[in-house]
């Protein structure tokens, strides 16, 4: 028995699908078929009680009407005809459970009462009083208890049933007819569980008919996701693969572009790696430094689709050379569209010439409009190039590139940047 109860506690909590199903159908059909009982109920009872005015309409007219005159009325019926009427009510009594007959005039005296129930306890003041005045032509009280009854029916529940007795269309009195409650409620009882009983029967049929597909589908639905985890590690396994792919493929382009030019051999690495400094003296999340890191190592890798004799010019660029120069941060762009890890890394590397003032390419975006990551990689990448070796001038020292970005901050440079940098330019002037 417990194994079993440990078993089916495990199966619910294996299957959280049939689990819920359980429980909001258990608490649907509980809620339901009290609904129902009480409906069945009320209809049940009222039918009842609606064939009890027709016995009671019956009665009337059977065995009283035909027995007395409305001059009976006026007075105490003389015990022959009492006698006469108990006699034929005895049958009608027994054939439709009715417990006792009382007879009441217009003075709301009792003229006659058997002597199963009554002894002496009036019906209900306002009822009598309705069925008298015409009000209504049929009255069914509460049931109450009896508590003066005799003959072991004291505190029985009772209904009462009011029939007004009428002769040449005026009431002359009143037949009050006393039925036992249990008598409808046990009726109407037994066929509600009949009822009940039998709609259980169908929904636990359905139910369990139910859990038995809900039951296969989420062992089908347990298969797809475990098929769907190892498709997705396989995926993720090949993302992983082909972003590999991507990235030594940009490496090496990125080597491509140093290899052209002699004299800018390990820029890209320098500025990623002066970034980087700049980065953590900012305090930037690790996750920003490492996409600021891969912006600096890949900011120029645009320059391999400028041509040789324009990127390598000793004299000035004219107009025109300058243009082309310009494009390489879109040409960048497009190389590196595709690495899905550096999507983040493209708008800090498109932006990395804009100036601070708005006189900058290829956006002339100004101040806090450019991302913060270009903003970095501009100081960087200006320090490096002041202090390398070109075809037209020799390198200039640290302190002129450092006095340089000093005197362009807040035209070409974020102040606060350049403030951050000249607490690290020591730092920045090992790394040469």
């Amino acid at each position: 028995m417990i194994k079993q109860v440990v078993v089916k506690g495990v199966f619910m909590k294996r299957y959280p699908l049939i689990r819920t199903f359980a429980l909001y159908s258990m608490f649907a059909f509980v809620l339901m078929g009290i609904v129902l009982s009480l409906v069945i109920y009320e209809h049940i009872k009222n039918d009842k009680l609606g064939n009890l005015e027709e016995v009671a309409k019956i009665t009337i007219s059977t065995v009283v009407k035909n027995n007395l005159t409305k001059t009976d009325f006026a007075d105490n019926i003389t015990d022959i005809k009492a006698s006469q009427i108990k006699s034929n009510i005895i049958e009608s009594m027994d054939l439709y459970d009715i417990q006792s007959i009382m007879l009441i005039n217009q003075d709301e005296k009792v003229i006659m009462a058997d002597h199963a129930v009554f002894t002496g306890e009036l019906p209900n003041q306002k009822d009598l009083e309705k069925v008298l005045n015409g009000e209504v032509s049929f009255v069914v009280s509460d049931a109450y208890a009896l508590n003066n009854a005799e003959d072991g029916n004291k505190g029985k529940l009772v209904i009462n049933i009011y029939e007004p007795i009428i002769y040449d269309g005026k009431v002359e009195g009143v037949a009050v007819l006393q039925i036992l409650e249990k008598n409808i409620s046990e009726h109407a009882n037994m066929i509600v569980q009949v009822i009940v009983l039998t709609v259980f029967g169908g929904f636990l049929i359905l139910f369990l008919l139910l859990v038995g597909i809900l039951y296969k589908t989420s062992q089908t639905l347990r298969h797809q996701n475990k098929e769907l985890i190892n498709q997705k590690s396989e995926i993720e396994l090949s993302l992983k693969r082909l972003d590999d792919s991507y990235l030594n493929t940009v490496f090496a382009l990125s080597n491509a572009v140093d290899a052209r030019d002699p004299y800018t051999a390990g820029h890209s690495e320098r500025v990623s790696k002066i970034s980087m400094l700049l980065s953590r003296e900012l305090k930037l999340t690790a996750e920003n430094q490492e996409i600021l890191e891969y912006a600096g190592l890949f900011h120029d890798i645009g320059k391999i689709g400028i041509p040789d004799h324009i990127l390598n010019k000793n004299g000035k660029l004219t107009d025109e050379e300058y243009e082309v120069i310009k494009k390489h941060p879109d040409i960048g762009i497009s190389i590196l569209s595709n690495v899905s890890f550096l999507a983040e890394a493209l708008p800090i590397i498109r932006h990395h010439h804009e100036k601070f003032a708005g006189n900058g390419y290829p956006c002339g975006i100004r101040g806090e409009e450019i991302p913060l990551g270009s903003r970095i990689i501009a100081i960087a990448d200006t320090y490096d190039a002041m202090t390398t070796d070109r075809p037209y001038r020799q390198r200039f020292s640290h302190e002129v590139a450092v006095a340089e970005i000093r005197k362009n901050s807040g035209t070409q440079f974020d102040q606060k940047l350049v403030e951050a940098f000249m607490k690290i330019e020591s730092i920045v002037k090992d790394l040469n």
